[in-house]
């Protein structure tokens, strides 16, 4: 449809004739059907005066624009769509927008002066979809900024010098998706994020959190996107994730954490887990209880030597776990885990084998003949202390070669040496 206009406008011009279009579209801006128009790289310092009033896109992306007054959209009244990014943006008079009661996308993003927002700077966006903030230097923002948009779906706030989650979500009822990324954000409140009953997606990625108090997440009944990597958190209480009943994916790569307690078993709608790049050096016997939808596990990149005994098992739809780059030590304590590889149809990467040489080196062999029945001290211990939790038996002998993607031929050999020596746990 679009390249059949330009051919007509085309055929038009070179028969001397003039389009409806032309008469509305600036001289240094290029005009499309449908009464859009893009004026991005065009040098502006100001609105151009020739754009019509049906105008339903406009586009003013990268120009020298500085300050928007509450003439500026008066006359655009049609407008659904407007670009502002990367201008020189300092300052929006309150009202500015008050005459695009129909915008429903609106980009500021990029203006790297535009520091603070008045209360009343989105005032008569009643039907606004998207707003996306990004790129800009907002420090701060007033409590009331947001309380003129019913209609929100989407919000980008990354990358800007943020130092606390804003207290202006409170009437943000449709809100879904939320991007506080890449700000210097440290701690999250239990009340912060009290009134986003509607978000799915909520991006806090490379802040500074480190604390995040109990009761933060609880009115996220919605929520199935979490994302808190790269950030400084290094404990994770029991009771952190309560109210994530529909979270599917989280992120915690990146942060501080040295333990998993019992913090995911109640996200029993969880798929996708990352707790890579971190310094997880013990995991509990049950931390994976419950978490019957499991799909991808991340745990590369850690301080991991063993793994607790029948981790996975309870974990029917696992079908990715990563575990490359722990010191893994393949003594008696990781030989169940050898032998639930055999049983397991996913994939499974990472998990080499090192053991001290006679020059008190590290070097990959297989060790001396040696019992691996199960002392006393090696078998499981439920710290999560659920009253009532069952195990689920252990995977039946392997009748077939241990299945492993990315594992030594000296673990393999090492598995099929014991196969039949070493009593099923």
């Amino acid at each position: 449809m679009f390249f059949r206009v330009i051919f007509i406008f085309n055929c038009a011009a070179k028969a001397g004739l003039s389009l409806n279009i032309s008469d509305s579209c600036p001289s240094m801006c290029k005009c499309a059907p449908e009464e859009v128009i893009h004026c991005n790289r065009a040098g502006l310092r100001a609105l151009p005066g020739e754009i019509a009033a049906s105008t339903v896109s406009l586009n003013l992306s990268n120009n020298y624009l500085r300050i928007l007054t509450t003439n500026t959209f008066r006359n655009l009244t049609f407008l659904h769509s407007l670009w502002l990014d990367g201008n020189n943006l300092t300052f929006l008079s309150p009202g500015t927008f008050h005459a695009l009661g129909k915008l429903r996308e609106l980009d500021l993003s990029r203006n790297t002066r535009l520091t603070y927002l008045h209360a009343n700077t989105f005032r008569g966006l009643l039907n606004l979809i998207s707003l996306d903030l990004s790129h800009c230097n907002i420090f701060e923002i007033h409590p009331l900024l947001f309380s003129h948009l019913p209609s929100l779906e989407s919000l980008n706030l990354a990358s800007n010098n943020m130092r606390y989650v804003p207290q202006a979500f409170s009437n943000l009822s449709s809100l879904t998706r939320l991007s506080l990324e890449s700000n210097h954000i440290e701690a999250i409140g239990r009340d912060s994020l009290k009134d986003l009953e509607s978000l799915y997606d909520l991006n806090l990625r490379k802040n500074r959190i480190w604390i995040i108090q109990n009761g933060a997440f609880t009115k996220l009944l919605r929520l199935g996107v979490l994302n808190l990597g790269h950030n400084f958190i290094a404990d994770l209480p029991n009771q952190l994730f309560d109210g994530l009943i529909q979270v599917k994916t989280m992120h915690l790569e990146a942060n501080r954490i040295t333990d998993i307690g019992c913090t995911f078993r109640l996200l029993l709608n969880l798929r996708n887990l990352y707790l890579n790049n971190n310094q997880i050096s013990s995991i509990s016997d049950s931390a994976f209880s419950y978490l019957n939808k499991l799909h991808f596990l991340h745990l590369s990149k850690n301080n991991l030597s063993s793994l607790p005994l029948r981790l996975f098992v309870e974990l029917p739809k696992l079908k990715y776990v990563f575990l490359s780059h722990n010191p893994w030590k393949c003594d008696c304590k990781m030989f169940w885990f050898l032998r639930w590889t055999a049983m397991f149809r996913g994939a499974l990467e990472g998990l080499d084998c090192a053991f001290p040489s006679q020059h008190n080196t590290t070097a990959l062999s297989v060790p001396h003949p040696m019992d691996c029945t199960v002392p006393p001290e090696l078998e499981s211990k439920d710290k999560c202390g659920a009253a009532g939790t069952s195990m689920a038996p252990g995977p039946p002998a392997p009748t077939s070669k241990v299945f492993l993607l990315v594992v030594t031929c000296h673990t393999w050999y090492f598995a099929r040496r014991w196969d039949s020596s070493v009593a099923m746990f």
